[in-house]
């Protein structure tokens, strides 16, 4: 990628835009921030860390972006705007996207995924350019909690997840693996308090700004993967028009498809109440 424009100089922000300094995934990151003090700041903090980390990415901080730059992706990080904002205020932020982002694509790292995703989609912006990295960030957390519980290292164990994190996040049955078993044969406990134990955290800016980063270490590679992301059902699962975290299919630079899973019965009727808390706004 050329450019990448973050939005919000905080934490998360600043996190995400060292993180893809390292990884060479843009020639270009704009940290942009209402307090351009700080954005121009944080932008000048990480460019001198470039050398003697080994990184050369052009890193600058602005009050606001430019309308009209040529941006390959907008990354909705920690901005001031939605520091205090409610759902109403988050939808109408991002409407107010769809301008900014142009041809390219608009990631949500931070808070209110689902609201901003369904919003920016309303407003013309095709759903395969339009997502949440947030499930990505949760199915790392569930990964080391099953981890935990089976007393095996977080690459042994695979998996992947549905619904609206946290409390609505949903491990479908079959869906988690340990060196090939299915987690379930293994023990019949471990995903059961392993949910438990995710559903009553909080993810951290470093989790957050990792998945993010990975899913846009993907798209600008133009791979193909199946991740975990918020994105808009079309009627996948019955649903339409709201945003749930579902694994999709990402190539090309973009989201290719939906993966819809089969579901038993009991996650079927989890799914439904994610959807249903979706379709009265809330994020989970």
């Amino acid at each position: 990628m050329n450019a990448i424009a973050i939005l919000g100089a905080g934490e998360l922000g600043g996190t995400l835009a060292r993180l893809l300094a390292e990884a060479g995934t843009s020639r270009r990151v704009v940290l942009v921030d209402s307090d351009e003090g700080r954005a121009r700041g944080k932008a000048l903090d990480l460019a001198q860390s470039g050398p003697v980390e080994g990184y050369d990415t052009a890193i600058e901080g602005r009050g606001a972006p430019l309308t009209g730059d040529p941006f390959d992706a907008v990354v909705v990080a920690d901005p001031s705007e939605l520091l205090d904002a409610s759902a109403d205020a988050a939808r109408i932020y991002g409407r107010g996207l769809v301008g900014l982002v142009g041809k390219g694509l608009l990631i949500v790292a931070g808070r209110f995924g689902p609201t901003i995703v369904e919003a920016a989609t309303e407003k013309q912006l095709p759903r395969e350019r339009v997502l949440g990295t947030a499930p990505l960030a949760w199915a790392g957390a569930l990964r080391r909690g099953l981890a935990e519980e089976l007393r095996t290292r977080a690459a042994e164990v695979s998996l992947t997840l549905l619904g609206l994190p946290p409390a609505h996040l949903i491990l479908p049955q079959g869906a988690a693996t340990i060196g090939g078993a299915a987690v379930d044969a293994v023990s019949p406990v471990a995903s059961r308090r392993a949910l438990e134990r995710v559903r009553r955290r909080r993810l951290g800016p470093v989790a957050l700004a990792t998945a993010a980063a990975h899913v846009l270490a993907v798209l600008a590679a133009r791979s193909r993967a199946r991740l975990p992301v918020f994105v808009r059902l079309d009627g996948e699962y019955g649903h339409r028009g709201i945003a749930l975290g579902t694994p999709v299919l990402m190539g090309a630079g973009r989201i290719e498809s939906v993966v819809e899973m089969t579901l038993d019965p009991v996650d079927r009727v989890a799914l439904d109440t994610a959807a249903q808390r979706r379709y009265e706004g809330g994020e989970g």
